[in-house]
């Protein structure tokens, strides 16, 4: 059995931030704006969106509250077991830096095109 990384980011830490990040960028949400909501800095909104921060239950609702979600959408997908789901392998996608960029191009694309993109996604993790 391998030995966990003390210093490593709980997964539901993880889960949390990605949440946050999705439901923000959703609204068009600055982490500015949302860190003047908390009264943190922005660097801190990183650190909450990266898991490498956990987010108090204050926070957290004062961030659910400044997204206008229930602070249980934060929660929303989280695995109980260890098989991703298609809602967690979404939300792995919305939370990578570049996915609101292909996102936004995508519908641009003849059908075609998509699903030219589509196979050679699949070929280059295959």
């Amino acid at each position: 059995m391998q030995a966990l990384d003390p210093d490593a980011p709980d997964p539901v830490d993880i889960h949390v931030g990605r949440q946050l990040r999705i439901h923000r960028l959703a609204l068009g949400v600055s982490q500015q704006d949302l860190a003047e909501a908390l009264s943190v800095s922005f660097q801190q909104i990183q650190k909450y969106e990266s898991g490498a921060n956990r987010i108090s239950a204050s926070k957290l609702y004062k961030a659910a509250r400044a997204l206008r979600i229930a602070p249980s959408a934060l929660f929303e997908g989280l695995e109980v077991d260890d098989n991703p789901s298609a809602l967690g392998q979404f939300a792995d996608f919305i939370a990578a830096p570049s996915s609101n960029r292909l996102a936004a191009a995508f519908p641009q694309l003849t059908a075609a095109q998509q699903r030219i993109l589509a196979d050679l996604v699949e070929t280059l993790v295959s």
